[in-house]
């Protein structure tokens, strides 16, 4: 009686604690075979199953993607052409029979083709530049460069007239016929560079005048200038005082290890229809080094490198590879003889750079054939001692991953039949014939990121399928 009015709550009996959970000793894999042998679905045989869809999806990927990243296995040769050009008078000297070409009593050839002097733009395109191009488009570094004496068509055959294009204006709409045909899956972005080298130094050929904007005609009156009431229009600003422009910065040659040997600092402009590649490659033609000479009118005092760089990336399901290639097209300046081409003064000079960088590149491909010779007799150690003067030039600088790295190159060695340059023909069949030994081993240029990328994504889908066939055997 006194216990019940107390006033103390009377105690409540506390509820017994839920077992203890225990920890999970099994894998998922062994949890599905369980489910498997017991009948009943569980959560890992639905994972599972989705797997497996997903595993089949990744299966039929891995043969596109092995087709579109597949590198070749073998170095590719130098392809050479020769060119001859119209014969305007006198005798002729040299002669094209099937694709050997004769001075004199000396034969020089096999090359890959010879183009007589009726040979079109289209058949000088497709002989010499059409797979180049199209190898740049799979992701490959290319070259296309025209050789040869002064006055011998070089100009012609790669930036070629109006109403004839030459090889520069075909590949421009070979590349965007290709781009403007691709699927949602493949976007190609199209940038151009365009620079000379004169007198071994590297000009931009893309770059505005400085300072054609401070000479500009003041804007017209607006606003109340042009009100009845107002008669006078306000007087215009007194413009500041014109100053020396500050030297442009001069582009430089680089090399970096993802990129390459490339220009650093010139004026890269994108190119969104072959009309705008074009019409850059013409204003940058306009502002090239050129004076007339007794052997040409108008002959080229520097070699002109035209570059389009071309970053393709395709997208399958989740995955994306981005290939990132380079196409020289190149314009040398032809070799010439001072006391033939009748120049004083900076033309003198200009005919010395440029014979001098021509003889540099002579003496690269010497290098370069000395050791591919070296290769084919199984001499590596020797091959490897073999030093190649890229250095000594800018222009073999330049043209250093075209001529023995991982492109594809071909040169179009322009002639005369005149028997008045025989010579010159002689040296430049000469040059054609050891371009024929040297090769290349063409790579393709992928994303590292996206290869990683694309690298685990098959391993982890091996691990599903791994873990499905596994399950699957139960």
């Amino acid at each position: 009686m006194g216990n019940s009015c107390s006033g103390k709550p009377a105690a409540v009996p506390r509820e017994p604690a839920p077992p203890a959970r225990r920890r999970r000793t099994t894998s998922p894999l062994a949890d599905a075979r369980l489910s498997i042998a017991g009948g009943r679905p569980s959560v890992a045989t639905k994972r599972m199953s989705d797997v497996s869809e997903l595993t089949e999806s990744d299966v039929s990927e891995q043969s596109e993607w092995d087709a579109l990243l597949a590198q070749p296995a073998e170095e590719t040769a130098v392809r050479v052409a020769i060119r001859s050009r119209p014969q305007i008078d006198g005798e002729s000297a040299t002669s094209l029979r099937g694709n050997h070409v004769s001075v004199g009593d000396t034969d020089f050839g096999p090359f890959d083709a010879t183009l007589n002097d009726h040979s079109t733009q289209k058949a000088t395109y497709d002989g010499i530049a059409r797979n180049v191009v199209e190898q740049a488009l799979r992701g490959f570094h290319g070259c296309v460069m025209a050789y040869g004496a002064t006055g011998s068509g070089k100009t012609h055959a790669m930036a070629g007239e109006r109403g004839d294009a030459g090889i520069v204006s075909r590949a421009i709409a070979q590349v965007f016929a290709v781009s403007g045909a691709e699927i949602d899956e493949t976007h190609t972005r199209v940038e151009c560079t365009y620079v000379e080298i004169y007198r071994e130094q590297v000009r931009d050929l893309l770059q505005g005048d400085a300072g054609a904007s401070e000479n500009a005609p003041p804007p017209p009156p607006r606003g109340r200038a042009l009100q009845a009431g107002n008669r006078t229009p306000p007087r215009a600003k007194t413009p500041p005082r014109c100053k020396t422009p500050p030297p442009q910065k001069q582009p430089r040659i680089r090399e970096d290890e993802r990129r390459g040997v490339f220009v650093d600092g010139c004026t890269r402009t994108r190119c969104r229809s072959a009309e705008e590649c074009i019409d850059a490659f013409r204003a940058g033609s306009r502002r090239r080094a050129v004076r007339g000479t007794a052997k040409n009118d108008r002959s080229s005092r520097s070699h002109a490198v035209f570059t389009l760089e071309l970053t393709r990336t395709t997208t399958r399901g989740a995955a994306t590879v981005t290939q990132a290639s380079r196409l020289h097209l190149v314009d040398l300046a032809g070799s010439e003889r001072v006391k033939e081409s009748k120049v004083m003064g900076d033309g003198v000079r200009e005919a010395g750079n440029i014979n001098q960088s021509l003889m540099v590149l002579g003496n690269v491909v010497t290098a370069l054939e000395d050791k591919a010779s070296k290769r084919r007799r199984g001499d590596v150690a020797g091959a490897a001692r073999v030093h190649v003067p890229y250095r000594d030039a800018k222009l073999t600088r330049l043209l250093q991953d075209a001529l023995g790295g991982n492109a594809y190159a071909a040169i179009l060695c322009c002639v005369s039949r005149a028997a008045a340059d025989a010579s010159h023909t002689t040296s430049t069949l000469r040059f054609a014939s050891r371009l024929k030994s040297v090769t290349t081993a063409p790579r393709k240029n992928l994303d590292p990121k996206d290869m990683e990328i694309l690298r685990l994504r098959r391993e982890n889908a091996k691990l599903r399928a791994a873990l499905v066939d596994d399950g699957m055997r139960l």
